[in-house]
């Protein structure tokens, strides 16, 4: 059976009712007027014709645009005044928002300058308070040093001390960029005689070493001409030649040596003379620094009796050394107490007047009061502020202590500047690649922000900036 095709639905236009065409449209009725009963005949040009109330509504709404447009220009004359002003007022905003935005571009400006001239951390430049601690970031390395054990800097920053552990066991003199400059070492003495360990540089620029198989400490002019030796804390070597022939010996004109047994010294004619070697005193300096006050802190480890002795400015700055006798105030001794030290490293005085000694054996830093009573242990324990072995520390201008932990191998951070000392941050990992340690031992930090770390085992001085 054959069924006829269907048109597809969408293709049928939607049916409309039969009486659809012959009805008028619906807005006809809607205007016409209605039509009142009268037996009168109605006259045919009255007859309302359904097409004129369209079109006249039509007119009417093409005929209201116009009638507006015509009226506009005096419909809007008062807004006119209005908007001039509103226009006024934009421009002035305007006007306002550019000057802010110059003054912020000078601000900015002003400090960059300011940065270009002295460059410095930027919470540092900003005229407002800004707590900000992060840890520096790597820069370089200064190589040309054999097993680095100690860091200074002097006191305008310019130079760079280093100490050898290795090699020939010299003092190296370099500037802060890394060129070499220079190097010295104590008179009359071999690699194998010496051991300089810290240094450090007070006011004047001179330099102090202290020497573990001298049992001494050096010092030094800053360009490495020696001057004097601190034999113990109550002597120096130009005081003992001074006693023993009623002249102090003239500058550089006298030697010592613990391997000898004798000291030699040039008389007024400028012949070499011999004196019997002064009794080893028994002491062992380790750390050598100064405080804002001009103090020498220096830690002891002699058998038995590791102490921290602090030597007055008015003795130490003293040129002459020929009538010594400072009056030494000493605390701490030898064990693991918590007021005690074995092998203490480093011993530094913070803005508040309290000492911080790093304890290297006994694995924390150690904060002391004015007097030599402990108030506070850092660092002991595990967790990320935790100290293995501290050795070298520096503050910087922020009162931030920076703990160099030997067997750690990184630079442990903690915060002076409250009252209570808190763990901040830690930098540095083990290892030969650029920014990371190898039993790392002292740091030195400039005012610039810049960090100078004795990287020991990669015979390098590593140099970091915030």
């Amino acid at each position: 059976m054959t069924t006829s095709p269907q048109e597809p639905p969408a293709e049928h236009p939607q049916e409309t009712p039969p009486d659809a065409a012959r009805q008028e449209p619906e807005i006809a009725p809607a205007e016409a007027a209605p039509l009142e009963e009268s037996n009168a005949p109605l006259e045919p040009t009255e007859a309302p014709e359904p097409a004129e109330p369209v079109a006249e509504a039509d007119a009417a709404a093409n005929a209201a645009p116009a009638a507006v447009e015509e009226n506009a220009p005096a419909a809007d004359a008062f807004p006119l005044v209005d908007t001039a002003a509103a226009e006024e007022r934009r421009r002035k905003r305007l006007l306002a928002a550019l000057v802010l935005v110059l003054l912020a571009l000078c601000g900015v400006g002003g400090l960059f300058v300011r940065y270009l001239r002295r460059p410095q951390p930027l919470p540092e430049l900003l005229p407002v308070a800004v707590e900000v601690n992060y840890p520096p970031h790597y820069l370089f390395a200064i190589y040309d040093v054999d097993g680095p054990l100690g860091v200074a800097l002097s006191p305008m920053g310019g130079r760079l001390y280093v100490t050898e552990g290795g090699g020939d066991r010299l003092v190296k003199i370099f500037d802060t960029q890394g060129s070499l400059l220079g190097s010295f070492a104590p008179p009359r003495t071999t690699a194998a005689q010496r051991s300089p360990v810290y240094i450090a540089t007070d006011v004047q620029g001179r330099v102090f070493v202290t020497d573990r198989l001298q049992h001494a400490i050096f010092v030094y002019d800053r360009d490495g001409h020696y001057l004097d030796t601190i034999l113990s804390p109550s002597l120096t070597l130009s005081e003992y030649i001074a006693k023993h022939t009623g002249s102090p010996p003239a500058r550089g004109t006298f030697a010592y040596n613990i391997f000898e047994e004798e000291v030699y010294y040039q008389d007024e004619e400028g012949t070499e003379q011999t004196l019997p070697r002064p009794d080893r005193a028994a002491w062992a300096p380790l750390g050598v620094a100064f405080d804002p006050a001009g103090r020498m802190i220096v830690t002891d480890v002699a058998r038995d009796n590791h102490r921290v002795l602090v030597f007055p400015m008015e003795t130490i700055a003293r040129a002459d050394w020929t009538d010594f006798a400072p009056q030494v105030f000493q605390f701490g001794s030898f064990g693991e107490a918590d007021d005690q030290f074995q092998f203490p490293n480093k011993a530094l005085v913070d803005a508040q007047g309290r000492f911080v000694v790093s304890d290297g054996n006994n694995g924390r830093l150690s904060v002391w009061n004015a007097d030599g009573q402990l108030l506070s242990l850092l660092g002991s324990g595990g967790g990320e502020g935790g100290l293995n072995l501290p050795r070298g520390m520096a503050f910087d201008d922020r009162q931030r202590l920076h703990v160099v932990d030997a067997v750690g191998q990184v630079v442990r951070v903690y915060d002076f500047a409250k009252e209570q000392p808190a763990f901040l941050y830690a930098f540095g990992a083990m290892g030969t690649l650029e920014g990371q340690f190898n039993y790392p031992n002292d740091i030195a930090i400039d005012a610039h922000g810049r960090l100078y770390i004795a990287d020991r085992a990669n015979n390098r001085v590593q140099v970091w900036s915030y």
